[in-house]
């Protein structure tokens, strides 16, 4: 991996680091970061099966360490709850989140236009009929339509 793109992808991940609890970083943070740049910089590991392990591990053990940190700070630890059940839990948020997310966009740009984008003008519509005397169309003068 390039030099530039493989600072990006460090800053991704220190970012998805940033997602578990305080606790845990401090105690882990270091080393997970470290792991995932020695797994980058092997250029025998393809870098799409690096992400999709780290997006793997995210989506299971992100949930278990908030819930160990409001359980008592217990970290590492797993539940009895099965990984595919928190999978589904986080996807339900994400996809709850989104409608919302894009529905508050929408409405603050919405709310936020004033004035109407084009201002209504006359238009002048051009109308042609076909004479039989003359065998061909002919112009009519143009129509003037309100203005709204």
């Amino acid at each position: 991996m390039s030099h530039p793109r493989l600072r990006l992808a460090e800053r991704v991940y220190g970012l998805l680091v940033v997602l578990y609890p305080k606790r845990f970083r401090e105690q882990f943070g270091w080393s997970m970061k470290q792991t995932v740049r020695d797994l980058l910089n092997d250029p025998d590991i393809p870098t799409s099966r690096i992400w999709r392990s780290v997006l793997r591990d995210l989506s299971s053990s992100l949930l278990h360490e908030h819930l160990a940190d409001l359980r008592g700070g217990r970290v590492m630890t797993r539940f009895p709850l099965p990984a595919g059940a928190l999978r589904v839990a986080m996807m339900v948020v994400l996809i709850g989140a989104t409608p919302l997310a894009t529905g508050a966009v929408g409405y603050y740009l919405g709310r936020s236009q004033v004035q109407p984008v084009a201002a209504p003008t006359s238009h002048n519509i051009n109308t042609f009929i076909w004479d039989r005397s003359q065998n061909r169309w002919v112009d009519n003068p143009p129509i003037q339509l309100p203005r709204r």
